[in-house]
């Protein structure tokens, strides 16, 4: 049966537990308050609450016999192992000291540092430890060979540390983590010329699975690398090489999606890459005045020509100059709009560019002599409307701006609308990264948005009842969508969960 739950938006819970509120609350003295002439305690009270933590950061159940230990700045330490509450205690000179935690069991529980000042009064400090899980694989070539030195990497999905391990002779490899849910990715040896991986043999992150690593350790996660070829070469505007402009490619051999590579302050490039034919297209960076180019130095990907990287090969792009499309970015009281995204493409989709908003709300978009579509998005969690100009829901419906050799000015406005957000996962609680959840009625999208790797979307709406369809995500392709109606006549926040197409 699929779930959905409507509710209000900011609401939390916040659990308060009994036992921590008992560990933690310092004794309080009944004896007659001291006079101004008592001299600081020679000996404070330190009490350590250690328990469990959840991969959503909340308390676990308290752990008995953890090991706690403080020591002084120079050195001596005092141990002690927590008692069946999961409290330690201990009787300190005032000091700073370095608190050091492992569980019960160090192979299970992640350990913990940090600094404690007990100098002004008995100190009292909650600590909890995530439990340890441990994501292995073998990494090998594609003919089958281990990898020495490749880097697996695995990214938790709601924080941003990730973790790494190196493989042995062998192309074994073992990540120790907090449980959790992570992707994994890796790299091949420093000079050894592998192209990187995501698991599942995906390209990119959005198309890798997401595992689940909460409550046990996860093996098997294995890389077959191919070996690459790189292309290399500058990218210049008018001959003199330019910092931070990108170098994208896209494979004729599958539907993968563009990668871009950065210029450094040398203008200068380099792409790792599995031999093949490939699109090749050379964008400047922000606020340059000069036009994105397509090999072989041509102004639209209609008229490109494949790029043949069978062997490492140098490329080099001279970007030409070109008009501009410019302008403010205000919201109807007239205030500017920093942050926002200004984006723009052909009427027949030929290469979409956005350029950022400035602190002052100005905009400028250097591109070729064309009609266009042009289209805002607003800063995340702004409240504003993403549209068309000029208040258009639409491509279809957008208003054409035309570019000949000159520049030309639109000034943008956006209105406020309402705010939608929430969650799609299956009913294991895994995110559903990359679906999509469009809003309007059968006929016509009024809006649309995609989860991100938590499986989280938002979107801001204009007030009114809508017809929702939530598509899956194309990986791993298990889980069937939905269709539902929704009221957003003010914020509303709706979890929606994807039921499996073999339950």
């Amino acid at each position: 049966m699929t779930l959905l739950r409507l509710r209000r938006s900011g609401a939390g819970l916040l659990r308060v537990l009994p036992f921590l509120l008992t560990a933690c609350v310092a004794s309080q003295s009944t004896a007659p308050a001291p006079s101004q002439t008592a001299t600081s305690p020679s000996q404070l009270a330190l009490r350590v609450l250690v328990t469990g933590l959840t991969d959503r950061d909340t308390s676990g159940p308290p752990l008995a016999g953890a090991h706690v230990c403080a020591a002084t700045p120079h050195g001596e330490e005092r141990c002690t192992d927590a008692a069946k509450d999961g409290t330690a205690t201990f009787t300190l000179a005032p000091s700073t000291y370095l608190l050091r935690v492992e569980g019960p069991d160090p192979t299970r529980w992640m350990p913990d540092r940090r600094v404690i000042d007990v100098t002004g009064a008995d100190t009292a400090v909650w600590i909890g430890l995530p439990a340890r899980i441990r994501i292995s694989g073998v990494v090998k070539t594609d003919a089958g060979t281990p990898v020495a030195r490749a880097q697996a990497c695995a990214h938790p999905i709601r924080r941003v540390n990730a973790v790494c391990a190196r493989s042995g002779a062998d192309g074994k490899y073992t990540i120790d983590e907090r449980a959790d849910l992570y992707r994994v990715d890796v790299e091949g040896p420093p000079g050894g010329k592998l192209v990187p991986q995501w698991a599942g043999g995906a390209t990119f992150e959005d198309n890798s699975p997401v595992l689940d690593a909460r409550t046990e350790d996860v093996p098997g996660i294995d890389f077959a690398l191919a070996a690459g070829v790189v292309l290399h070469g500058t990218v210049r505007v008018n001959g003199a090489t330019i910092e931070d402009a990108q170098l994208c490619t896209s494979t004729l051999a599958a539907p993968i999606g563009w990668q871009c590579e950065r210029t450094d302050k040398h203008g200068a490039y380099s792409a790792l890459r599995a031999p093949g034919d490939y699109w090749v297209w050379a964008l400047p960076p922000d606020r340059v005045r000069a036009m994105g180019l397509w090999y072989n130095r041509v102004l639209t990907g209609v008229d490109a020509t494949a790029f043949d990287l069978s062997t490492d090969s140098t490329l080099d792009m001279n970007l030409p100059n070109g008009p501009q499309i410019t302008g403010h970015v205000r919201n109807e009281a007239g205030e500017p709009v920093p942050d926002a995204f200004v984006c723009v493409d052909t009427p027949f989709p030929t290469g979409r560019i956005c350029r950022p908003s400035g602190f002052d709300g100005a905009y400028t978009v250097t591109t070729r002599p064309s009609t266009y579509v042009v289209s805002v998005i607003p800063p995340a969690g702004s409240g504003y409307l993403a549209e068309y100009w000029s208040h258009k829901r639409n491509w279809v419906e957008a208003d054409a701006v035309r570019l000949g050799t000159g520049d030309t000015e639109v000034d943008l406005v956006l209105r406020r609308g309402v705010t939608v957000k929430g969650t799609i996962k299956d009913k294991r609680g895994l995110p559903a990264v990359s679906a999509t959840i469009n809003f309007g009625d059968p006929r016509v999208v009024e809006a649309a948005a995609a989860t991100d790797e938590a499986g989280a979307f938002e979107v801001v709406v204009p007030a009114g009842k809508y017809h929702v369809d939530v598509f899956p995500p194309r990986f791993p392709g298990n889980l069937v969508g939905r269709e539902m109606e929704i009221d957003a006549t003010g914020a509303v926040e709706i979890d929606i969960v994807l039921e499996d197409i073999a339950p």
